[in-house]
């Protein structure tokens, strides 16, 4: 199940009103799940399409290969970033990896420290610390569709980078992004087609 909504009928609300509670679980991908997205950086627009590939294991990982143009990512089962390559060759990876803690709901709160190894030469790590929060459930209009969706914010404690990120159920991903201050420069991100399993 995507997404469960629990009714607290005659929860006392001070109103009489009844109480709902949004919760999104953790989704599965399966191979060929695709998600295009249009998007504006200082470069300007693009467009970028992400493909699962196929399940796998990345270092010890139980994960999924998603192809997005050149490059191609592995995310753990709970969708937490683990590594980029090109090619064959590991560009930048994130141990442990820092991943979405499910059931999404808003007012959930937690923080991660990891490390990123950038590949080259020499090796650069950095130790990071992201700090996310559920902080919405709202409409999110996009060039796909409108769509229900938890927004998500990380803040880099040591870098200042951050993310928001606007999670649909129905979608199984993103239906927006924004992001700045990280090695990827500012940009935004919108749905605009998708097709799941």
């Amino acid at each position: 199940m995507l997404s469960l909504l629990l009714s607290a009928g005659g929860c006392a609300t001070g109103t009489g009103e009844s109480r709902t509670v949004q919760l999104a679980e953790r989704p599965t991908w399966e191979p060929n799940d695709a998600w295009t997205y249009a998007g504006r950086r200082a470069g300007g627009p693009y467009t970028i399409t992400r493909k699962v590939l196929r399940e796998g294991l990345f270092e010890g990982y139980p994960a999924y290969e998603v192809e997005a143009g050149a490059a191609h990512y592995w995310f753990t089962k709970r969708l937490g970033y683990l590594a980029r390559l090109n090619g064959d060759k590991v560009v930048r990876r994130a141990i442990p990896p820092e991943d979405f803690q499910w059931p999404l709901q808003v007012g959930k709160q937690w923080s991660s420290t990891f490390t990123w190894t950038d590949g080259g030469e020499p090796e650069r790590r950095t130790i990071t610390t992201g700090i996310w929060a559920v902080e919405g459930y709202e409409d999110v209009k996009t060039p796909a569709g409108t769509f229900k969706a938890f927004k998500i914010s990380r803040r880099e404690v040591q870098s200042g980078a951050w993310q928001e990120f606007w999670y649909s159920p129905v979608v199984k991903s993103w239906v927006k992004i924004r992001a700045g201050g990280g090695p990827d420069g500012d940009f935004e991100e919108e749905l605009s087609a998708y097709s799941t399993h």
